[in-house]
């Protein structure tokens, strides 16, 4: 579990607790000893990152000092990072029980300044974590007044996290699909249903009949009834409104030159008589 620290602040209480010195880069690989510690109930302090001030440092100092073991995780980083070096002397001159874990099985006791007397556990010798958790509550100096009450560890894994993004995103990526899919084949049933209206002006009538909405088939059969706003340039497009009984025109349009079409419509002036 990546931050952990975040998830499992260190214990503050007064019964006898470990301290786990660590060098931060080593957080994320610590996580399966620090679950194995905390499923049985240890109580684990630790001061992720430097001090912010002095009365800070103040108070890591003394809490290295009241812990009742001292669990050095001595990798690499640990032994090249000074904040863990000089914490560690400190806790092995106050006379504090002192374990090593060395990840890799590599002696790093003299690179630190510990003496050849702390015991080390090499974590790669141990290929479980119930091997590893047995030779662990059984070292040297490790108490079981450390232990507390058994936890119960949740945590989701990276890779478990990633997947259930990853699930996430194809059923939005899914649902954005089908919900364009159904707006386009909308959109084309609309355009494939469309009639197509010449005069400018009869097209005006149309749509204004339609809400705005395009000038459909089921439109132009079953409209009964046209108001138009001037006169038509051609009157071909009536041709294609077989149930219309009735047109409506202002009565300034008929001041041009062009004929009233032929058929069995009435024509009615707006403000005016038929």
């Amino acid at each position: 579990m990546k931050n952990w620290c975040t998830s499992y602040p260190p214990y503050e209480g007064e019964e006898p607790y470990l301290y786990l010195a660590f060098s931060d880069s080593d957080e994320k690989s610590l996580w399966p000893l620090v679950r194995i510690l905390l499923s049985r109930g240890c109580r684990i302090w630790y001061a992720p990152g430097p001090a912010r001030d002095a009365a800070q440092t103040l108070f890591r100092q003394a809490r290295q000092r009241g812990a009742a073991l001292v669990l050095v995780f001595s990798s690499s980083a640990a032994a090249a990072d000074p904040n863990v070096k000089s914490s560690v002397l400190a806790c092995q001159n106050a006379g504090l029980p002192l374990l090593c874990l060395s990840p890799d099985g590599k002696d790093r006791r003299l690179s630190m300044g510990l003496g050849p007397d702390i015991p080390v556990i090499s974590i790669k010798d141990h290929k479980t974590e119930k091997d590893l958790e047995g030779v662990l509550l059984r070292a040297e100096g490790f108490s079981q007044a450390l232990l507390g009450s058994p936890r119960e560890i949740r945590e989701t894994s990276v890779s478990s996290a990633l997947s259930l993004v990853l699930v996430l995103l194809s059923l939005l990526i899914l649902g954005l699909s089908l919900f364009l899919f159904a707006g386009g084949q909308r959109d084309r049933e609309a355009l494939r249903d469309q009639v197509v209206i010449q005069d400018p002006v009869i097209l005006s009538a149309l749509q204004k009949a339609a809400g705005g909405g395009p000038v459909t088939e089921d439109l132009v059969k079953g409209l009964s009834a046209l108001d138009l706003d001037a006169m038509p340039g051609t009157w071909e497009d009536l041709s294609l409104l077989p149930a219309l009984t009735e047109i409506s025109l202002p009565q300034e349009a008929l001041l041009g030159d062009d004929p009233l079409p032929e058929g069995p419509y009435t024509i009615r002036l707006k403000g005016g008589a038929p």
